[in-house]
């Protein structure tokens, strides 16, 4: 063999050599790279998991009102956040996101924990330094002066926070898609913790932006910014009367005036609303909507007691305080409504109050008050009792009634004002429950103001056709019986979801029943103006006449349904299906509805919004 032909094989044997070792080199440099990406993940994952279990514990703890409690969990949050965040910046995460076949799925996993991270810098920190410095033992009334125990001072930290929460869950929805279902449901987890932290940011930015200046304790809110915080305001109250029902709640028939001055709360005596300052029939064209006077007639503005036909409460809050100023009394900055539901319930974190009352405690079977037999005692467990039903058995007059309830009204708020000190976590959920369930309801005749209570439950508006994205579907109740016969009527009212359509479009069955569980041989015998009267004027039997309303999600419809409609109509965009039901004692009527949301609500939960229950 000739030396050229040795050489050659040298040469090629100290290629195949130095190939092996580059190999052997790539391969042991792969092999520690995967088990250098396979312990970061398997770190990244757990902290992953619990930063989830922590974030799922904040909202149990900021219902409860613990907000230290709150913080650390946020605190929590943050920091297996940032651990996992440490772990998926590191390069061995860029290299595997180009792999074949999980690639995607890596860079989804990388994605996701970078927006958390951010929401960790910019967002929580906000949030906890909220939480430490307001005082919520501090949130109350004390002497008719309200606290709001330093929550005035953190409006701008809530609104930043909210808007990198808002931020980071929009990013999060355009991550994806993945393969492997195990990650699917970790995203989706993750989307619903900041879904849920965005709902809670949300409300309390709102709240420390709007209650400064409607409060007139000034801060740093949306109200105050515009001059208004630290001024002196006035509302409207309207106490609404849940045996005879309204749209949202029962007719109006008992308004005052609550004026608040650097916090001093100061009430006016209830009274009947001012009757010669509703709107003619020739101005209710004017002042109502086309689709307003084909679902609830001109009475809504021609008669107090009808302003709130509607469901929407921004246009209760409208009329109501244009007629309050044509009857002389000037402007008010906003309206709000209460019931005896809510105040008994504020009976229950005050305790019971003794009642200077025309109608004795004998009379309404009661126990005789601290002033001796023309007092009496409202309490938590009677003051729904006793405002909504007992007053109409002893036979007063039209004029009696009104004036005990409007007196009951005024001596119940009044010794609200003076019994809060001290007690502002309880207040604080019987206020959110209230709104929650629509027995408080308020309004604010300064746009800005009402531009943030708009869309939370407490400024009862009504989700127009323009908001497909919140599917919120209503079962609404008007009486037609002209009585206080409401106490009677048993409610009950079950959503359920059926099916998805191919458009991505969920359908539900709104599943309906009402009952007449009045006593037949007890209720003939009672006073007519709890019967109510017929049409033509005639005095009623015990018979219950209810004017239901079912609305549709926005850019939805009324599928079918088992029980015909009287009219099928439209409002503010929505589709309204009005059916006016007759009870006998003892009758009951069902019907099944099946609604369709928009497509545009995806995975959304229906919310079905209803008249306010007498619980």
């Amino acid at each position: 063999m000739s030396r050229a032909a040795v050489a050659r094989m040298k040469r090629a044997r100290r290629r195949r050599r130095i190939i092996l070792g580059v190999l052997v080199a790539v391969m042991t440099l792969m092999c520690a790279l995967a088990g250098w990406f396979a312990v970061s993940a398997w770190i990244a994952k757990g902290e992953v998991e619990a930063a989830v279990m922590a974030a799922s514990q904040v909202k149990s703890a900021a219902e409860s009102g613990e907000l230290e409690q709150t913080a650390d969990g946020l605190d929590e949050f943050a920091d297996h956040v940032q651990s996992a965040y440490r772990q998926t910046s590191q390069p061995v995460w860029a290299l595997a996101g180009m792999t074949p076949r999980y690639g995607a799925d890596i860079t989804a996993i990388r994605e996701t924990v970078h927006i958390l991270e951010d929401v960790s810098n910019n967002g929580i920190p906000k949030i906890t330094k909220m939480l430490r410095s307001v005082d919520l033992d501090r949130i109350g009334i004390k002497d008719g002066v309200i606290s709001l125990g330093g929550l005035e001072d953190s409006s701008a930290d809530l609104a930043a926070a909210h808007q990198s929460i808002v931020d980071a869950a929009a990013r999060l929805n355009t991550v994806g898609p993945t393969t492997i279902p195990q990650l699917t449901s970790a995203l989706e987890q993750g989307r619903e913790q900041i879904g849920r932290l965005s709902a809670l940011t949300d409300m309390a930015s709102r709240v420390a932006d709007v209650a400064p200046s409607m409060l007139g304790i000034g801060g740093g809110g949306n109200g105050s910014s515009s001059g208004n915080g630290g001024a002196s305001r006035t509302y409207l109250i309207l106490a609404q009367n849940n045996a005879e029902l309204r749209a949202t709640g029962g007719i109006a028939s008992s308004w005052g005036t609550l004026t608040v001055t650097n916090g001093r709360l100061r009430l006016t005596d209830f009274a009947t609303p001012p009757s010669d300052a509703v709107f003619g029939a020739g101005e209710a064209s004017g002042v109502l909507t086309a689709d307003e006077r084909n679902l609830f007639s001109t009475n809504m503005a021609t008669d107090y007691q009808d302003l709130n036909f509607t469901p929407d409460f921004t246009r209760t809050g409208e009329l109501a305080s244009e007629i309050w100023e044509r009857a002389g009394n000037g402007k008010v900055d906003g309206v709000i409504s209460v019931d005896p539901v809510f105040l008994g319930r504020l009976l229950a974190v005050t305790g019971p109050v003794s009642l200077d009352s025309t109608i004795t405690s004998a009379v309404l079977g009661l126990e005789q008050g601290d002033g001796g037999a023309n007092t009496l005692t409202l309490s938590a467990e009677n003051a729904a009792e006793v405002l909504l039903n007992r007053i109409y058995l002893t036979g007063a007059t039209q004029d009696e009634q009104d004036a005990f309830f409007s007196s009951a009204a005024a001596q119940v708020f009044d010794h609200v004002l003076h019994h809060l000190d001290g007690k502002g976590r309880s207040l604080m959920k019987v206020v959110q429950a209230a709104a929650d369930d629509g027995h408080l309801y308020v309004y604010s005749t300064h746009e800005a103001e009402q531009d943030r209570l708009d869309g939370t439950a407490v400024s009862g508006a009504l989700i127009s056709g323009d908001a497909p994205g919140n599917p919120v579907a209503g079962v609404y109740l008007n009486d037609g019986t002209m009585g206080k016969m409401d106490w009677y009527l048993d409610r009950e009212v079950k959503a359920t979801y059926e099916k998805t359509y191919p458009n991505g479009a969920r359908q539900y069955t709104l599943d309906i029943t009402l009952t007449n569980i009045a006593d037949a041989a007890t209720i003939s015998g009672t006073p007519v103006l709890l019967r109510g009267y017929t049409a033509d004027h005639k005095p009623r039997h015990g018979e219950i006449e209810t004017v239901l309303y079912v609305y549709a999600p926005a850019g939805g419809r009324l599928v079918d349904w088992t029980e015909d409609f009287n009219q099928i109509a439209t409002h503010e965009g929505l589709t309204v299906g009005v059916k006016t039901v007759t009870l006998e004692p003892g009758e009951r009527f069902t019907t099944t509805v099946r609604v369709l949301a928009s497509p545009a609500a995806g995975d959304t939960a229906l919310t079905v919004r209803q008249t306010p229950m007498i619980d």
